[in-house]
């Protein structure tokens, strides 16, 4: 499998998976297309009619065979993806978190950095004024903890 890494400056390094890169986007062709030609060739041989009475409607249509068969299957492709689709809520729920908790996340390493650069660039500004001062003038020491004896 394939794993890009994109970089943007400041974020994360994320690795995803890149299907067109991969042999995903070939395989779905090599599925697709098959079963492409085998609906092609069976509306073609079943192109006869027939009659679908649709009880207790006094409604009566006559399509062809092919046009029953090949909805069936679309409608019983889209139920089945609206299934898979409602089975997954409770994972896009989870992610969707996640994604908010990373951002959270972000924010707040952001803020931390700037902070640490601030405290860095005061602890600095305070050496060089100590050094200018003299050594004679130096800040009074800050008083040390006693201990238990």
């Amino acid at each position: 499998m394939a794993v890009a890494a994109r970089h943007r400056a400041g974020a994360p390094v994320i690795a995803h998976w890149n299907w067109r890169r991969s042999g995903v986007k070939h395989i779905s062709w090599v599925i697709t297309l098959p079963l492409l030609a085998i609906a092609v060739v069976f509306a073609v041989n079943h192109r006869g009619r027939v009659v679908l009475d649709l009880w207790p409607l006094p409604l009566r249509v006559e399509p062809p065979l092919y046009l029953l068969v090949l909805l069936a299957i679309f409608v019983g492709f889209v139920i089945g993806g609206l299934v898979v689709w409602a089975a997954q809520g409770r994972n896009r729920h989870k992610a969707r978190q996640r994604r908010f908790r990373v951002e959270e996340l972000e924010r707040e390493v952001t803020f931390l950095k700037r902070k640490l650069e601030k405290a860095e660039a005061d602890r600095q500004a305070a050496e060089a004024r100590a050094a200018q001062s003299g050594p004679g003038s130096a800040p009074p020491a800050l008083p040390r903890a006693r201990t238990g004896s």
